[in-house]
C-alpha cells in the first residue's frame, strides 16, 4: 500500500496547475503596470537633457576658426560641443535681433531643428541674416523622451561687408604671385573693420600663415601684404587664400566681422 500511494502522489505533482491559477499570477504581475498607465503617468524618463554648451570661439590668429563665426557664404556660423553621454535626438535653436534703434532686444524665435539622424555634428550655418545686424543666438537639447532641456547662454555676432573674389589679387590657378610676393585687396568701406587676417593654405587645407595686418588707411583704396620670406612656398603649387575682417573686440574676441571667398595663386620662381 505504501509503494502505491508514493506513485498517486508522484503523478499528482506533475499534473498542470489549473488555468485560474495562472490568471491570478499573471494579475498580480499586470496590476502595477496598469495602475501607472490609470495614473497617466510616462514610464519613460522624464529627466530633462542638459544644456548645449557653446565652442568656445577661437581668437584671430588661431587656426581652425572655432565657435561663433562669419562664414564665407556671408552667413553666421554656430558650433557647439557635442554631447555623448546623454540621449540627445535634436537640438533647437532660436534667435533673437537686436534693435539698435530701440536699445533692445527682440522675443527669441525658434529658426530651426537639427535632426542628429540626418545631421550629426553640432555645428549650423544661418544665411537668412543681414549684415551690420547683431543676432544673439541660444539653444536647447532634446532627448528620445521628448524632453527639453533649459536654454544655453546665450552668443552674438553681426556681419560686415564682404571682399568680393574681385577685389582680391592674384586670383586664379594661373595667375603667379609675382616677384615681390605681394597679397592686395580693396575693401571700400571706411572705418567698419578694426584689422585684416591673412589666411594662406595649400590645396590640401594645410595651414602655411595666418596674421593679423592693420589698415594703412580706413577709406577707399588698395591694401597689401608681402609674404616674408620665411614663409616657404613650393614652385608650381597652387594655394589658396582670404581675406578675414575684425572688429568690436571683446577679451581679444571679435564680435563683428566677415570672411570673403578663398582666392588661389600660382608660385613661381
Amino acid at each position: 500500500m505504501k509503494r502505491r500511494y508514493s506513485q498517486v502522489l508522484t503523478r499528482s505533482s506533475l499534473r498542470r496547475p489549473p488555468f485560474s491559477f495562472l490568471l491570478s499570477i499573471f494579475s498580480i504581475l499586470l496590476f502595477p503596470v496598469l495602475t501607472l498607465q490609470s495614473c497617466g503617468l510616462d514610464i519613460e524618463d522624464p529627466t530633462p537633457p542638459s544644456p548645449p554648451v557653446w565652442v568656445q570661439k577661437s581668437l584671430p590668429e588661431e587656426w581652425p576658426e572655432r565657435g561663433i563665426d562669419a562664414h564665407e557664404f556671408g552667413s553666421i556660423y554656430l558650433e557647439w560641443e557635442f554631447n555623448f553621454n546623454e540621449d540627445i535626438v535634436a537640438y533647437n535653436i532660436y534667435r533673437a535681433q537686436w534693435f539698435g534703434m530701440n536699445d533692445s532686444l527682440g522675443d527669441y524665435n525658434l529658426i530651426t531643428q537639427i535632426d542628429l539622424e540626418s545631421i550629426p555634428d553640432g555645428e549650423y550655418i544661418d544665411s537668412d541674416v543681414d549684415i551690420r545686424t547683431k543676432y544673439f543666438y541660444k539653444l536647447k537639447s532634446e532627448n528620445s523622451s521628448k524632453s527639453m532641456s533649459v536654454y544655453s547662454d546665450s552668443v552674438f555676432y553681426s556681419l560686415l561687408p564682404q571682399l568680393s573674389p574681385a577685389m582680391l589679387r592674384p586670383n586664379g590657378q594661373d595667375r603667379s604671385l609675382g616677384e615681390n610676393r605681394m597679397l592686395t585687396w580693396r575693401y571700400s568701406y571706411s572705418i567698419e573693420m578694426e584689422d585684416y587676417c591673412i589666411t594662406i593654405l595649400t590645396r590640401e587645407n594645410e595651414l602655411i600663415c595666418r596674421t593679423i595686418v592693420l589698415p594703412g588707411n580706413y577709406v577707399y583704396r588698395d591694401e597689401s601684404w608681402p609674404i616674408p620670406d620665411e614663409i616657404e612656398l613650393q614652385i608650381g603649387e597652387v594655394y589658396k587664400w582670404r581675406i578675414d575682417t575684425g572688429s568690436h573686440y571683446v577679451d581679444g574676441l571679435e564680435t563683428v566681422g566677415s570672411e570673403s571667398a578663398w582666392a588661389t595663386f600660382l608660385y613661381v620662381e
